[in-house]
């Protein structure tokens, strides 16, 4: 019950765009950014919207193309994990356009410090 309640949180809070997003880190394929308005810190437990905006346009097994990922994630900040709620794949880029496809989250998993996950983490958590 406590995952759909976030999870409806984060959705009814979901603009196409939103003017608060900070960018954490930069890869070879892409520029990821976190909306500082959105994430929202309850206790232990955090959830934020972390978005990836590819320098390409990219293919989903159906053949669509699509430009961003915006990923509705929450952290458990105390033991240093995280799950993926949702993923959310764009046609354009900065999560405009239509949502190609929507697909469903996965389990827990650690967040080292090392990884494009921690330094999100770094930013939402400490």
């Amino acid at each position: 019950m406590k995952k759909i309640a976030a999870v409806l949180m984060l959705l009814t809070t979901l603009p196409a765009w939103s003017q608060a997003w900070i960018r954490y880190a930069q890869t070879d394929s892409a520029t990821l950014y976190f909306d500082s308005l959105r994430t929202r810190k309850m206790g232990d437990t955090a959830f934020v919207w972390d978005l990836h905006d590819l320098k390409a346009q990219a293919k989903d097994t159906s053949g669509r193309t699509y430009r961003s990922v915006m990923h509705a994630t929450e952290y458990q900040c105390r033991i240093r994990q995280r799950r993926v709620l949702s993923v959310l794949l764009h046609e354009g880029s900065m999560a405009t356009g239509a949502a190609v496809e929507v697909l469903s989250s996965g389990g827990w998993e650690a967040t080292p410090p090392d990884t494009l996950a921690g330094e999100l983490f770094n930013h939402i958590c400490e």
